[in-house]
């Protein structure tokens, strides 16, 4: 199933949500991005979801818009005592994340397979 939005893709694969930023918000209008992370975080809330995956591969940097809206996904699901995993974020957006300490949060991985096989651990089992 797939949705298909201005900004970001929201995809499911095997029981786990997938979102994926479309490149930098600068290409689009901060009202249309923040009202697109308001949809998606209530569609998360609506459908219970407690893990995601936000998919940073499609860009080399996200701007504090982004990365606010990506951070509300994961309050969103940590509310239902869910979690957020990152992957693909390039060497320049990993920087930005380990500066403002989201890192620690949300655990960072190199490929969209290998946060999958984490997410679908952390599901089966989650602590």
């Amino acid at each position: 199933m797939t949705n298909n939005t201005k900004s970001i893709e929201l995809t499911h694969q095997n029981g786990i949500t997938i979102l994926t930023p479309m490149g930098d918000t600068l290409s689009y209008r901060d009202i249309d991005v923040q009202r697109e992370g308001m949809d998606i975080n209530q569609q998360l809330k609506t459908a219970g979801t407690q893990v995601i995956i936000v998919d940073m591969s499609r860009s080399n940097y996200f701007g504090s818009l982004m990365i606010g809206v990506i951070n509300s996904f994961g309050q969103t699901v940590k509310q239902r005592n869910g979690q957020m995993f990152l992957c693909g974020a390039s060497d320049e957006m990993q920087s930005v994340l380990k500066i403002m300490k989201l890192e620690s949060l949300w655990p960072h991985f190199p490929k969209l397979a290998d946060a999958l096989k984490v997410a679908k651990a952390w599901k089966a089992d989650p602590k």
